[in-house]
């Protein structure tokens, strides 16, 4: 099986907390290819860059949503995750954020652990109550898709179109999250795997990667921690 390590981030999140990532990878995923997305810089470190040409539907989104919008922020990290699922040559596309750090090495006997060729999606499920309605988000600083599973041409053809036509009808926010948690929705649970052992809004210190993954997830922790 090949598994494959994805990651996106610019120039400035790179100088602020990317560069910790990729050594943490270069020290801890030896065995396993890492891809980045690279915004207009390029790094000091030996993965495989994609660049950051996400084709005409991502221009085209950026020119609908401003600039400085968290929707155009959170858009750059979807159209990655789009690009990625039909460009990247692997069974098992395995997402990481920017802001995490891996804390030991990854094997791929952990990784047959997350997920299977059974399993269409590995991530953790995180639900959010809003007006009096439940919505279904993903805690995405990790997840895995496995690409060879019969339902994944559906996965990427729901992700793609909630981007591509802005449908956020019923989306809580128009975050990469919300929409990776409604594509679940329209599929069902058949074949999901649910990394989240309970409810919790942070699931991933709770999780079976809490040893080997650590996500550093909100502004001012960031700046606590990579300051």
């Amino acid at each position: 099986m090949k598994y494959a390590f994805v990651t996106s981030m610019n120039e400035k999140y790179y100088h602020k907390c990317g560069k910790d990532m990729l050594d943490s990878c270069s020290k801890h995923l030896k065995n396993f290819p890492l891809y980045l997305y690279n915004e207009d810089f390029m790094p000091d470190h030996n993965v495989t860059l994609m660049g950051w040409n996400l084709g005409e539907e991502y221009n085209n989104f950026d020119q609908r949503w401003p600039k400085k919008s968290s929707v155009s922020k959170f858009g750059k990290k979807g159209f990655s995750i789009i690009h990625a699922m039909n460009n990247i040559d692997c069974d098992f596309l395995i997402w990481l954020d920017a802001d995490c750090i891996v804390k030991q090495p990854i094997t791929q006997e952990l990784l047959e652990t997350i997920t299977s060729n059974n399993s269409l999606s590995s991530h953790f499920s995180v639900y959010h109550n809003k007006n009096n309605r439940e919505y279904h988000s993903c805690e995405t600083g990790f997840f895995i898709l496995n690409k060879n599973h019969k339902k994944f041409s559906n996965f990427k053809e729901i992700y793609t179109s909630i981007y591509i036509n802005d449908d956020i009808s019923n989306l809580r926010r128009f975050y990469d999250g919300e929409v990776y948690g409604e594509t679940i929705n329209r599929l069902g649970n058949e074949s999901m795997n649910n990394l989240n052992p309970g409810k919790h809004k942070t699931p991933m210190t709770r999780s079976i990667i809490k040893d080997y993954i650590t996500h550093f997830k909100g502004k001012s922790l960031k700046d606590r921690v990579f300051n």
